[in-house]
This record gives structure tokens, C-alpha cells and sequence, in this order.
């Protein structure tokens, strides 16, 4: 009972210093960001293309409180090469609240959020036992801390929707609830392309409990895709259907992805590669004094960690890391296939991960030489014991 007593206590005081750490982490972001007011980087063109779904897709024109950016024919832009999810989130808002700059970065800040607690929740699991609590405090602080993370949690693009729908998805995975994971793998999906190569550790992982081909083909690809699906309906019917769709948005996407074009190759300062990362080089300025810098730290801890969790034959910790090196690997492929505007901010989409993964490495790997090390000592002890029970007889 009294044991029992402590771990209640235990956990309650956990989860309100996780709540105060999530006050704090919302009440600096909308003191940080709030008084912006105008576009910060990217923003020129996510919030417009939100707004132009609305007027264009949906038919719906929410009050504009503040002007459109002064990028080329941004009136009828939707943004067609990247999924639409992150957009429709903006646009609750939106309505909402009318076109300007707070309403078009809450979705953000809400998502932000959820990474943090989906964080702590990951992590409290995957170690479990009385250090659970603690690895999962660490790894929400981290989070917290990313520079990248701050940033991108902090404005209006898509990368922290995928980031944090990504960080669910495997949360549900590893917690053992497929249907969810597939779900919520969906969502990623529907936010940034950038999800779609986790299908590959996500369908090893289900392999581990649905030996059937097709039961692992429907919760690795065919939830997910149908989610993504149904989601992209709206810019199906304005682009007149299936195949235009196809052509006009999705093929696009895929094409956009693999060509330069995102920016001039002579803006290197702008530019960095998925190598570059690991150092912080050239990180991606958004203006205002923002820059989405990059943790060296971090990343090479996740290297350096990586090996551990083959070592404990953890196979969770083994998808959690291997699920951002599909993601950074993928950015080499797209390097490889010809696009060589790479930006630093697309670390936000695995940024989650390595934060969660490298605590809980660091933990059960501790975890895993204390229980050796006491199988040793006990082993020792039973011998010693086998021994003196000889000699009595």
C-alpha cells in the first residue's frame, strides 16, 4: 500500500511539473511571437494558400484584417505541392478570428504543445518503472529546448503538424494500438510528404504482430493512405477530380520535391544540406532575428546513442531511432535525385524523435548494465552458496 502511495504521489507531482513546463513553454511563445505582426519567412505563403482554400475550395470569405503577402499570383495560390491538412488547421482559426497573424499561428502553438506532452508520454512509457517519470520530464524539456522546434512551433508552416502528428503516430505504435498509429501516420501524411518514407519502419514494426501480408499492408498502408485520401477530397473536386488531382497536386509534389527550385542556388547562406545539419551550417533565416538553427548536440548524441539500442535488442527503441534516420535518409535521396535547396528547418519533422529517442537510450541502456550487473552479482552469490552447501554435506 505504501509503495503504491509513493507512485501516485510520484506521478501526480510529474504531471504538474509537466503542466507548468507546457504554461510556461505557451506563455513565452505567444510573448515571442504574438507582437509579430507580419510574415515570418515562409509565412507568405502557408497562410495565404489557407485563406485562398477557403474562398476558393470551400467558398467561404472570412473578414481579411490584414493583406495578402507580395509574392507572384498569391491570390489564387493554394500551395498544390504539399498536403492540405496543416492549411485546414490554419483556416479554424481563420474563421474564427479573421485573416491576420495570431490566428494563422495558433494551430502552430497548439501543435507545439502536443509534441511536448506527446514527449513526455512516449518516453514515461518506452522506460517505464520509477525512472520512467524522469526520462519523461527529460525528454519533454528537450524538446522545449530545440531551437529548431522553438521556432517552427512558433509561426505558420507545416513542419511542426508533421512533427508532432508524426511523434503521436509513434506513440500509439509503440504503445501497441495500430489503429491509431495508422490513423495519426495519416495525418502526417496529409500535413507533409516528408511523412510518407516512415511507412517503411512502420510496416517492419507491424510485421511483429500481424504475420498476414494483407493485415500489414491495410495498418501500414492502406489506413494512412485512406486517411491522406479522404483529407485531400476538397482540392480533389477543385481540380475537377481524381485525375487532375493526380496531375495538378500531387505528381506536382512529388516533382517539386525532387527538383531545385525552392530557392536561388546562390542564396547559400539559406541553403544547407541533411550533413550540414549535424553542425548547424547555415541555418535557414525567416526574418526578425529568427533563425531555425539546428542542435549539434542533439544530433550527434543521436548518433553516438544509435548504437545502443542495438545493443539492448530493444526493438521499440530500435523503430524510435530508426523511423528519423528514414526521415534524414530520405532527405539524402531528395539531395541525390537533383533538389540542392535543402533547408534547416526540415529537421523539425524528426526533431521530436531524436529528442525522445536519445533520452530514453541513455536510460535503458543504464537500465540494462544494472540488471546485468545484479544477474552477476547474483550468479556469484548462488555459486558462493552452491559451495558452501558442498562442503557442509
Amino acid at each position: 500500500m505504501l509503495k503504491e502511495f509513493i507512485i501516485k504521489r510520484a506521478n501526480l507531482l510529474t504531471e504538474i511539473t509537466l503542466a507548468i513546463m507546457v504554461f510556461l513553454y505557451t506563455y513565452f511563445t505567444v510573448i515571442t511571437f504574438a507582437p509579430v505582426n507580419g510574415y515570418i519567412g515562409d509565412e507568405v505563403w502557408y497562410p495565404t494558400a489557407a485563406y485562398n482554400i477557403l474562398k476558393l475550395v470551400f467558398h467561404v470569405t472570412p473578414p481579411m484584417y490584414f493583406p495578402y503577402s507580395q509574392e507572384a499570383n498569391i491570390q489564387t495560390y493554394i500551395n498544390p505541392e504539399h498536403p492540405p491538412l496543416a492549411k485546414y488547421i490554419m483556416d479554424l482559426f481563420i474563421l474564427l478570428m479573421g485573416y491576420k497573424p495570431i490566428a494563422w499561428r495558433i494551430g502552430s502553438w497548439i501543435m507545439g504543445d502536443l509534441m511536448v506532452i506527446v514527449g513526455f508520454l512516449l518516453a514515461r512509457k518506452l522506460v517505464g518503472g520509477e525512472l520512467g517519470n524522469v526520462a519523461g520530464l527529460v525528454s519533454a524539456l528537450l524538446i522545449m529546448l530545440s531551437p529548431n522546434l522553438w521556432l517552427l512551433h512558433g509561426i505558420a508552416m507545416l513542419d511542426i503538424y508533421v512533427g508532432s502528428f508524426i511523434l503521436l503516430s509513434l506513440y500509439f505504435l509503440l504503445s501497441d494500438n495500430l489503429l491509431l498509429a495508422s490513423i495519426t501516420l495519416g495525418l502526417a501524411m496529409a500535413s507533409k510528404e516528408s511523412a510518407f518514407p516512415l511507412i517503411l519502419p512502420f510496416l517492419y514494426y507491424v510485421g511483429e504482430f500481424k504475420k498476414s501480408p494483407i493485415q500489414r499492408a491495410v495498418y501500414g498502408i492502406g489506413i494512412p493512405a485512406s486517411v491522406y485520401a479522404i483529407l485531400s477530397v476538397p482540392i480533389m473536386v477543385y481540380f475537377g477530380g481524381i485525375s487532375g488531382w493526380i496531375h495538378n497536386s500531387f505528381l506536382f509534389m512529388l516533382g517539386w520535391d525532387a527538383t531545385n527550385g525552392h530557392i536561388a542556388l546562390t542564396a547559400i547562406d539559406q541553403i544547407s544540406t541533411p550533413w550540414d545539419w549535424f553542425l548547424d551550417i547555415h541555418p535557414f533565416y525567416v526574418g526578425y532575428n529568427f533563425y531555425a538553427s539546428t542542435n549539434p548536440f542533439i544530433m550527434w548524441a543521436w548518433v553516438v546513442t544509435t548504437p545502443l539500442a542495438f545493443i539492448v535488442r530493444d526493438l521499440k527503441s530500435i523503430i524510435l531511432t530508426m523511423s528519423a534516420w528514414t526521415m534524414w535518409l530520405a532527405f539524402c535521396v531528395v539531395y541525390i535525385l537533383g533538389n540542392h535547396t535543402l533547408f534547416s528547418f526540415y529537421v523539425t519533422d524528426f526533431a521530436g524523435i531524436i529528442d525522445v529517442y536519445v533520452t530514453v537510450s541513455i536510460f535503458k541502456f543504464y537500465k540494462w548494465i544494472s540488471t546485468r550487473r545484479t544477474e552477476k552479482v547474483n550468479n556469484i552469490v548462488s555459486k558462493e552458496d552452491l559451495g558452501s552447501s558442498q562442503n557442509v554435506g
